[in-house]
């Protein structure tokens, strides 16, 4: 481990009742393995840490995200240079399906999805309320809401966040909601995320929750705690509470521009939500 260097965190292993992802080697070296992604998050990418580890200059550190977020199964390109294609079809954040293809690099993965065959495995479980979660940046009191199951944050360009801030990864945490609970997943960055100071690989969140990267702060704000509180109006008249404050519900992308106490914002505004390309 490179000094600085943070350990490798990995995600817990999904619940018994969750969907089994395995990917199959279909083109490129070593064609004919079988990988087994039996955690919420799986990574790919040419960085140590990865759980599918490809040595080649047209794969990114770390590259896709794999998220099984107990009922689904979701990748996420994680904003490279070379991107990653679905069915030769490139893609930004897609729902993967059994059978469908991803393209990285060099190699092509077949993605086989099934679920848990024994009845004895599962137990009677109802499906999840998601919590609706922000972020609030702390320096501007801003309101941060993501729009997209998997939120990326980091200093690149792309990023659902992006924080110039050259102690922030490239591609830094992802933003999640796991079983209805929102999660950050550190994305193996040379720094960490921190959750009220501590060093974290995966961690489920809670309203009030301080997140850090780099030097910029989020609180957790989790939705009916957004609006600000009613101050008794002097004279009796019934007070109005102030709209909270929030990011455009067209709004994929935010661009913090650092540090603390800056002022300087850009939204980027009626982007088209992530779609394949061709």
């Amino acid at each position: 481990m490179n000094p600085g260097e943070a350990p490798v965190q990995y995600a817990p292993v999904s619940r018994a009742s969750a969907p089994r992802i395995k990917l199959v080697v279909q083109k490129g070296p070593s064609e004919g393995t079988e990988i087994e992604c039996r955690r919420i998050v799986t990574l790919i990418g040419s960085r140590t840490g990865c759980k599918v580890v490809l040595n080649h200059r047209d794969v990114a550190p770390v590259h896709v995200a794999i998220f099984n977020d107990g009922t689904h199964v979701h990748a996420a390109d994680l904003v490279t240079a070379r991107g990653t294609k679905l069915n030769a079809l490139k893609m930004e954040q897609e729902e993967l399906t059994d059978g469908d293809v991803l393209t990285v690099g060099r190699w092509e993965f077949r993605v086989d999805i099934s679920q848990p065959t024994s009845l004895d495995e599962i137990k009677i479980e109802l499906e999840p309320t998601p919590e609706v979660v922000a972020l609030e940046h702390i320096p501007t009191g801003r309101i941060l809401k993501p729009n997209r199951e998997i939120c990326i944050i980091g200093r690149r360009n792309g990023c659902d966040i992006n924080i110039s801030d050259q102690r922030v990864s490239r591609t830094h945490t992802l933003l999640l909601n796991y079983l209805g609970h929102p999660t950050v997943f550190d994305l193996l960055s040379t720094r960490t995320t921190r959750v009220n100071g501590d060093a974290v690989g995966f961690c489920v969140l809670k309203a009030d929750d301080l997140i850090e990267v780099g030097e910029s702060r989020f609180r957790v704000r989790i939705a009916g705690a957004f609006a600000e509180p009613v101050e008794p109006d002097p004279s009796g008249a019934s007070a109005t509470p102030k709209p909270p404050p929030a990011v455009p519900p067209t709004t994929d992308l935010i661009d913090i521009g650092h540090v603390e106490g800056s002022q300087r914002w850009h939204i980027a505004e009626n982007l088209e939500k992530a779609s394949r390309k061709p």
